[in-house]
Order: C-alpha cells, then sequence, then structure tokens
C-alpha cells in the first residue's frame, strides 16, 4: 500500500546513497594508499588507524541501516548524527594528516556535503557546506602560508563556492522530491470528498496504531448518517456530497489532537481514539452526535424527525477486544444496534454473551457462537438488529410481569441467539423479495432446531435451546416444529413468540414493508389467543402504547 511503498522506497534511497559513501571514502583511501609519496608510509600507524576506524564505523552504519530508515522525521539519535557527521570527521583528517600529498585532496569535502543535502535537505546542506568551508580556509592556512596565503586564500574561496553549490542544488532537488512525495501520499490517503483519511488509509495504519498503544486504551467509534439513502434520493448526489463534507468538517472539529477520523464508506465514519477509555469515547461520540444534529443542513426538514443525525458505536480496546479486527467488528456492531433502535443515539458494545461464566472446554463453543453470530450479520444484516431489538422488549416484558432475575438472563440470552440457526439458510433465501417457495418455507421452518443443536453443547444454554426450539409454537397449537399449545408451550418461549412477531410487523424487510403502530397493535389484539399468548399480549401492547406514547386508534409511525 502506499505507507509501506513510501518506507520501502526511503529505505531504498538510503541504502543507496550509504552505499555511496563507502565507495567514496574507500576510493580516497585507495588514492592515498596507492600514491608515490605516501606509499612508503601505509604501514605507518597512524593512516592504519585511520583506515580501521573507517572500516569500522562504516560497518556499524551499513548494519544499522539495513533495520532502519534514516532520518524519519522525527528526533535524531545517535545513530543519525554519526551518519551525518562521520563524513566530515574522515575528510578532515584525511586532508590535514595527509592531504597536503595527494593532488586536490580537499575535494573529499564535498562528500559530507552531498551526503547531508541529499538526505536532509537545502538548510542543512548549507550548514555542512559553511562547516567544511571552513575546515578547507583552515587548511589551507595552516598548509600553505609558506607559500602564498593570499594565492591559497583566492583558491579556497573557489572551492568553497562549490561547496556552497552542491550543497544547495542538491539540498533544493531533495526537498522537491520531498514536497512531490508528500503530495503524493497525501492524495493517496486522503478522501478528496470529506479531507478525512481514507478507508485505505485507516485499514492500512489502524492494526499499527493498535500495537503502539498495547499498554494503553484504545476507543474507536463506528458513525452512520441516518436516514442518508433518503435524503440523497430527494436531493440528489450533489446534495449528499456536500451533506458528507460537512460531516467531515465536523469531525475534524471535534475530535482530540492525538486522534483521527476517517471515511469508512458511503456514508460511514470511523473515528480512532488512542489513550481513551469507553467513558471518554461515548463523551466524543456523544458531543459529535450533538453537533450533527444541531448544524442547519440543507433540506433536513423533509427528513424523518426534521433533522440530520448520526448513529455512533463506540468499542474499546482491550475492554471489548483483543485484536483490531474484533475492535472493529464490535464497534460496527454498536453501531448497528443505535441504528437498529431509534437512531441518532451513542451505543456502546455490549453482548449478552460477555457476562455468561462457562466452564474452560466450553468458551471454545462460545467462540465458535460469537463467529456464527459475526456470520449471520454478514449475510442478513436484518437479523443482528433484529436479535438486538427481540432481546430489548423480551426484557421489557419480563419486567413487567415480574419474572425472576435468573429467569430474565436465560431470556436475554434466548432472545439473542434465537435466529441463530439461520446460518445455515442461503442468502437468497434470507433476502427474498416475495413470498417464499414451499420448499424454501420448510427450509425456513428448521432453524429453530439447528439453533436449538448449535447451542445445546454448552451447558449453561441448556435451558436456552429448549426455548430456542420451541420460539416459533403458536398459542392455539398451529406452530412449529412440535404443534404445542397454551401453558404447554415455555413461557419464556410465549414472551419470545410475541416480541419476535412484533419487530417483524414494524420492521422494512425485503419482502414487505413496516406497519404503523396501530396496525401493529391491530394485529396483537386479532392474534391473541391464537398465535399469542392473551395475558402476554394485554401487557406488551401496554408496554408498546407506553412506548411510543400513543392512544389507541392515532395513527403514529413506529420508531
Amino acid at each position: 500500500m502506499c505507507t509501506e511503498y513510501n518506507k520501502k522506497r526511503q529505505r531504498e534511497v538510503n541504502e543507496y546513497i550509504t552505499t555511496m559513501h563507502v565507495m567514496c571514502v574507500f576510493i580516497f583511501m585507495l588514492a592515498l594508499i596507492l600514491n608515490n609519496k605516501l606509499y612508503k608510509d601505509f604501514l605507518d600507524l597512524d593512516l592504519h588507524f585511520v583506515f580501521l576506524i573507517g572500516l569500522l564505523v562504516t560497518g556499524i552504519i551499513l548494519l544499522y541501516n539495513k533495520n532502519r530508515t534514516l532520518f524519519n522525521n522525527k528526533s535524531l539519535n545517535v545513530f543519525d548524527y554519526m551518519y551525518i557527521y562521520f563524513p566530515l570527521v574522515v575528510a578532515s583528517v584525511i586532508i590535514f594528516k595527509f592531504g597536503h600529498g595527494v593532488f586536490y585532496s580537499e575535494l573529499i569535502l564535498l562528500i559530507p556535503v552531498l551526503l547531508t543535502a541529499s538526505i536532509i535537505g537545502k538548510k542543512s546542506g548549507l550548514i555542512m557546506a559553511l562547516v567544511c568551508s571552513f575546515v578547507l580556509v583552515t587548511y589551507r592556512f595552516c598548509f600553505y602560508e609558506q607559500y602564498n596565503i593570499i594565492r591559497s586564500i583566492e583558491s579556497s574561496l573557489i572551492l568553497s563556492c562549490i561547496i556552497f553549490v552542491v550543497g544547495w542544488f542538491v539540498g533544493k532537488m531533495t526537498e522537491l522530491e520531498n514536497e512531490h512525495k508528500k503530495q503524493l501520499t497525501e492524495i493517496a490517503i486522503t478522501d478528496v470528498l470529506t479531507g478525512l483519511y481514507n478507508h485505505r488509509y485507516f485499514q492500512d495504519n489502524f492494526k499499527q496504531i493498535l500495537d503502539n498503544y498495547r499498554e494503553e486504551s484504545l476507543s474507536l467509534i463506528m458513525i452512520d448518517i441516518d436516514y442518508f439513502k433518503h435524503y440523497n434520493d430527494g436531493y440528489g448526489h450533489l446534495a449528499g456530497d456536500d451533506l458528507l463534507s460537512k460531516i467531515g468538517d465536523i469531525l475534524k472539529n471535534n475530535i482530540p489532537q492525538n486522534g483521527f477520523a476517517a471515511r469508512y464508506g458511503g456514508e460511514e465514519f470511523v473515528v480512532v481514539l488512542p489513550c481513551c477509555n469507553s467513558s471518554n469515547a461515548i463523551i466524543i461520540a456523544d458531543k459529535i452526535r450533538e453537533k450533527v444534529k444541531k448544524h442547519n443542513f440543507y433540506g433536513e426538514e423533509h427528513q424523518p424527525g426534521g433533522r440530520i443525525t448520526i448513529s455512533c458505536g463506540v468499542a474499546t480496546y482491550p475492554t471489548h477486544a483483543s485484536s483490531a479486527k474484533e475492535l472493529l467488528n464490535h464497534a460496527d456492531q454498536a453501531m448497528y444496534k443505535a441504528k437498529s433502535f431509534k437512531k441518532d443515539k451513542v451505543e456502546l458494545y455490549f453482548s449478552v454473551l460477555d457476562n455468561l461464566d462457562v466452564a474452560e472446554d466450553e468458551k471454545d463453543l462460545i467462540n465458535s457462537i460469537r463467529t456464527l453470530i459475526s456470520v449471520i450479520n454478514a449475510k442478513d444484516r436484518y437479523t443482528y438488529g433484529h436479535s438486538e431489538r427481540v432481546t430489548y422488549y423480551s426484557t421489557k416484558l419480563a419486567e413487567k410481569i415480574n419474572l425472576p432475575n435468573e429467569q430474565v438472563q436465560i431470556l436475554n440470552y434466548a432472545a439473542f441467539l434465537h435466529d441463530i440457526g439461520k446460518i445455515e439458510i442461503n442468502r437468497e433465501i434470507l433476502n427474498k423479495k416475495g413470498k417464499p417457495t414451499e420448499e424454501e418455507w420448510n427450509i425456513l421452518k428448521q432453524h429453530p432446531k439447528w439453533g436449538s443443536d448449535i447451542v445445546k453443547g454448552v451447558n449453561k444454554l441448556q435451558p436456552v435451546a429448549k426455548l430456542i426450539l420451541h420460539h416459533h409454537e403458536n398459542y392455539d397449537g398451529s406452530g412449529y416444529p412440535d404443534g404445542m399449545k397454551e401453558e404447554g408451550i415455555p413461557l419464556l418461549a410465549r414472551i419470545i413468540r410475541i416480541v419476535d412477531s412484533y419487530d417483524a410487523m414494524t420492521s422494512n424487510r425485503p419482502y414487505k414493508s413496516n406497519m404503523i403502530t396501530s396496525e401493529v397493535i391491530e394485529e396483537l389484539e386479532r392474534c391473541s389467543g391464537k398465535m399469542f399468548d392473551p395475558e402476554l399480549t394485554k401487557h406488551f401492547i401496554e408496554i408498546i402504547k407506553e412506548e411510543n406514547k400513543i392512544k389507541t386508534g392515532v395513527n403514529n409511525q413506529s420508531q
């Protein structure tokens, strides 16, 4: 990807420059050794010592440079400084110790200027040129005074000008290349529409960011614009693009400096918050939600509720997940839960399975059940939201009839897992528009048994398996799979039966539109004593009326 490519290219450039540096030093060393005047002194301690030190330092730099990119725009360390100043030290030692015996020995001062300018840039290249010029003038003053000091200074000035031109030109070219590379990188990682990071950048860097904060909390916020398709269809794609751009601006201005936001895809965004726990992440998410809700967007008065709103899901590492993939998945689940209820809200990730205390040898099975739930979400997004809503309303009904806490807990597990058997059903059947064929219907009717078989391997879920098996039994005995009736159907299964049907009636499905609340109440009353337990139905209708704040006969659309 783009980031990896840039790192690879920088590493290759550094290796090329290091090799050039080493070759230049060795060429000059060879010139010294082969020079007739100095050949007899090759075995002298001084030259031998300089040569060995050069080999040693060069070897260290080469070894270090294999495993790390030098000058990564962060603070320089000792090896970076060594890489900068080693050529200068070598050049200075050579010309002061041996340079007077070699023609044009001062040209070795071009090496540190060339290396510094080509790696860091123009300013550093000119500074190194100034230092090298000072070394040159000092050398000429020390060794050429007895001949012609004025002529020596003049020649030093000419060579210094050449050194400065090399430092300026090479440094400027390096800066131009770096600016061009930076612009290309920004184009590659930026979403053109919103100005946020794009999906590629998020995917390339999220795991690395999480690895960097293994010892800290890291929170993830998934954001989705409510009813965006309705807005896009009503006002066109240009208005939709403008809406995405403005929400991108809101995100930029309302996240901490150490965090970042990215466009995840379509109308979805993601916010990464390092060193942030769940409580603070919820505060930040709610602040963003309020900012969006209070902002005046074009045409929002025709949106459901009269405002543009967002739904947010929050998950935190390591509280809710142990890996980047799991954290992203859990934040997505929390966001979809927020959308599945009343939208315009922030949801913290929670799963009823997290509270299930199972034996060590059953943990793998629980993890497998979690995986199956994720697969079902991918196959049929309705099923996940449906299970969450059935869990919510089943709990409310159980609390209304004063069931013991132990029974409520079992009901939570059963309601959440009641459709897990749909894992065995093809996506085409689950999302089919129109009524299923008789063959397809026979397949659909198998999911209670399949779901029961999946969970009954966990001892703690044995009572749940029975409820999953019978959650489609009707009060008059016309249901499936066993045709049980009245009190013969487990109480908790009767609760799920009512709530399951209620959510199906109030939700848009591939094969039908949702019903308004008054119509749902009429349908529940009509089916009371046939499909549903009459007493439980009466209590549940009271919950619906209270939650929707309506009286019978008033046409308000269900949330």
